[in-house]
């Protein structure tokens, strides 16, 4: 079984569209095909973006996600120094370097310049969903 940080971009899209990459990851994990690595930043910043107003997404969709991460992989990473364009990033690379798989999945590849990601490796998600069916 794949061991996936999920950035909290795609969650966002895969709850926005029921059709599309992103949905199809978030499907992927409810399905027990990848557990969803996270830690209590991620799982802070997912709580904070998929609540606010202006994505309107329905309150049950988003407690239904927010559930499911109960059955998923949550981490204590080791810190990394802080560096990179976007810090707040950086939580989404040491959670993956906690795990054997070490892969984020995001829409955002800029915001994962080479130089904060010490070995951890990215995908977009349809190069997730592509590796998914091999």
């Amino acid at each position: 079984m794949k061991c996936w940080v999920i950035d909290t971009n795609v969650v966002v899209s895969g709850l926005l569209s029921a059709n599309g990459p992103c949905a199809r990851i978030l499907e992927a994990v409810l399905e027990g095909r990848v557990k969803l690595v996270y830690d209590a930043r991620i799982l802070a910043e997912y709580r904070d973006v998929l609540c606010r107003p202006r994505l309107k997404l329905k309150p049950a969709q988003v407690m239904h996600f927010l559930e499911t991460l109960g059955g998923q992989m949550s981490v204590v990473p080791e810190l990394l120094a802080s560096v990179g364009p976007d810090l707040d990033d950086l939580v989404f690379v040491e959670a993956a370097l906690a795990v054997l798989d070490r892969t984020i999945v995001t829409g955002n590849l800029a915001d994962f310049p080479n130089e904060i990601l010490n070995g951890a490796r990215i995908l977009t998600p349809v190069q997730a969903l592509a590796e998914l069916s091999r």
